[in-house]
């Protein structure tokens, strides 16, 4: 039993380890647009990271550079954005809300310009709940969360690409 308990206790600890070693993948100099779906892995990981760390994560400014830098440049996914849905005074956020419509995108190629902008919008949603505190109150989060409880939220966003 004690053997069986430090093996786990080893294998929690190795993975606590290797969770916090994340390293900001290198933008690099000029490519062609067809070679970004080669950092599109890197992209994801970087929202995974994103989305699992706190506002004032010391690596926060990186990640976002490389996540911006990916989207600027990728041709394989279009975003739009309204500012009847896309309203956040929180420049993280918006972030969080094109790099999660950008996420869904890659995962669902068939997905509708309102799939995209929900999954932004709950990515968004998720982040600030978690995050309230040290976000501080986001007016244009509070609405869609609003419209989200009152089970609108997709007709909402949906009307936005009539």
């Amino acid at each position: 039993m004690k053997k069986l308990f430090v093996i786990a206790l080893c294998m929690l600890l190795s993975q606590m380890t290797w969770a916090q070693k994340f390293s900001v993948p290198e933008i690099p100099g000029e490519i062609e647009k067809s070679e970004y779906v080669n950092y599109e892995k890197d992209f994801i990981r970087c929202m995974d990271w994103l989305e699992s760390h706190a506002p004032s994560a010391s690596q926060r400014k990186e990640v976002n550079s490389f996540v911006l830098w990916w989207l600027s440049g990728t041709p394989d996914v279009h975003i739009e954005m309204s500012t009847d849905v896309v309203n956040f005074q929180n420049g993280d956020l918006i972030i969080l809300y094109i790099g999660g419509w950008a996420k869904y995108s890659i995962n669902n190629p068939d997905a509708t310009y309102a799939d995209g902008s929900m999954a932004g919008i709950e990515t968004v949603i998720n982040y600030y709940q978690k995050h309230k505190d040290s976000i501080g109150k986001d007016k244009g989060v509070e609405e869609l969360i609003k419209l989200k409880n009152k089970g609108t939220l997709r007709q909402h966003v949906e009307s936005q690409w009539k």
